[in-house]
């Protein structure tokens, strides 16, 4: 599955949940490295990359989840839909 499905599959359970959150779209005015999805769910704050079965994670990425683990926030990398589920499930966010 690609990418782009994945991220639409995240992005319709986010709003299946009354999450808000957004596409972060890499360009001159943000962050490289930031997460490809950017919630507010149930309060909490929640940053999440994308990648294909097989995807790696670059080091730049695994910075910024980890800065948004320091500072309170909920971030991980999801593969799959499913997940992305257990991950919210397992910070206690859903």
């Amino acid at each position: 599955m690609s990418e782009k499905r994945i991220e639409n599959a995240i992005q319709r359970y986010l709003d299946s949940l009354g999450a808000y959150h957004i596409k972060n779209h890499g360009s001159i005015y943000s962050r490289a490295g930031t997460p490809d999805i950017t919630a507010c769910v149930n309060g909490k704050f929640v940053a999440i990359e994308v990648k294909q079965p097989g995807g790696v994670v670059s080091p730049l990425q695994a910075a910024h989840i980890e800065l948004i683990r320091k500072s309170g926030g909920v971030a991980f990398v999801a593969y799959s839909l499913e997940e992305a589920k257990e991950n919210l499930k397992e910070f206690r966010v859903i």
